[in-house]
């Protein structure tokens, strides 16, 4: 999930991942998934957290909570939770292999 400048000071402050900050969501995303939340611009990984609404309303919703935050950039448990999730910067998909 892609959110906007403005939405990262409330992520790495442990907020929530409200959908008026979100501008990418890959459309398979479900609800309950686990995903990780990505700097639109730099493509750098934020927070990992668990999907409230499918990618799609994420990214077509203008109102209310996306992703429930877990972990965020800074906190210890984010180091090793990125650890174990492989990323690809060209898709940017999630996989827990």
């Amino acid at each position: 999930v892609e959110v906007d400048h403005g939405a990262i000071p409330f992520l790495m402050n442990g907020a929530d991942c409200m959908v008026a900050g979100v501008h990418g969501a890959d459309p398979d995303i479900e609800v309950d998934d686990l995903v990780w939340i990505r700097d639109k611009e730099h493509a750098r990984p934020l927070a990992i957290g668990w999907a409230k609404m499918t990618g799609k309303e994420m990214v077509e919703s203008g109102k209310g909570k996306g992703i429930t935050n877990i972990h965020h950039v800074g906190t210890k448990n984010i180091e090793i939770s990125l650890k174990r999730l492989e990323y690809s910067k060209t898709d940017g998909m999630l996989c827990d292999c």
